[in-house]
């Protein structure tokens, strides 16, 4: 996709023409993002967003896919402070184009959300996640995907305030969603799984947080291989959970492979 891009501009070939090969870029841009590719995903997401905001305009609902995309790469990659202007000015001109409670606005704020979290701005976050909850339920319903987003990011902005029981309530229910909806092991049921972990230790219940990251190391690595970010963050509260338990033997093996206290993926 790199070198294609590149030989279209060379050659002076619009990149934001068919619409099908613009969807194509965006699930790639996607892609990169969930697969831990955010670097290579910015300087494609950052050359494709450039050209078709020249091409058709900042407010084209492709052009702000591709801005939406090249922030949420800029955020995967730690630039929090330039992805979160890059989110408001997509929170901004979807408000203008479609109104305050249209999905794609709605999905717009979430993104943001989360990006407070990432910022450790936990009391804007908070405020802006519990509105864009309750928004959601009341224009997409609770069960619906966005609804879902949200609410995970509130639960992380809660868990961060000291609200740690309210917010294991929220991934407890945001769990059950994903694991009807996609399966045990699809990496947003074992992501949902992951914020019950934490907020169990943050709550002190050591033990229950060791078992649900025991049951998570070998899945996740068996889904997203052992150099997933995800997979990487389970080692390290597995460590953290054994060593609150005075397990420091069992803590070292953690990082060797896959434990063998633990199952094989």
């Amino acid at each position: 996709m790199r070198t294609l891009l590149g030989c279209l501009r060379e050659a002076d070939v619009p990149s934001s023409e068919p619409q099908r090969f613009r969807s194509l870029v965006i699930r790639v841009l996607r892609y990169l993002y969930k697969a831990d590719r955010a670097e290579l995903g910015a300087l494609l997401a950052e050359s494709v967003h450039r050209d078709w905001e020249v091409r058709m305009g900042e407010s084209h609902a492709d052009t702000i896919n591709a801005a939406e995309r090249l922030a949420a790469c800029l955020l995967a990659q730690g630039d929090s402070k330039q992805a979160r202007l890059m989110f408001e000015r997509i929170l901004q001109l979807r408000s203008s184009e479609y109104g305050d409670d249209h999905p794609d606005t709605l999905l717009a704020a979430c993104n943001l959300g989360a990006c407070l979290n990432r910022l450790e701005d936990f009391r804007a976050a908070s405020l802006l996640n519990a509105d864009t909850v309750r928004r959601c339920e009341r224009r997409l319903g609770k069960r619906d995907r966005t609804t879902i987003l949200a609410t995970g990011n509130l639960a992380g902005s809660l868990l961060r305030l000291g609200e740690v029981e309210h917010a294991l309530t929220l991934y407890r229910r945001i769990h059950q969603w994903h694991r009807r909806r996609s399966g045990e092991n699809t990496l947003a049921t074992l992501d949902a799984a992951a914020g019950i972990a934490i907020s169990l230790h943050a709550l002190g219940d050591h033990g229950a947080a060791r078992a649900i990251n025991a049951d998570l190391l070998p899945r996740f690595e068996r889904v997203a291989g052992k150099d997933y970010s995800a997979t990487k963050n389970t080692r390290l509260r597995l460590e953290a959970n054994l060593r609150a338990l005075g397990c420091d033997e069992e803590a070292d093996e953690v990082h060797g492979g896959i434990p063998k206290f633990l199952p094989s993926p």
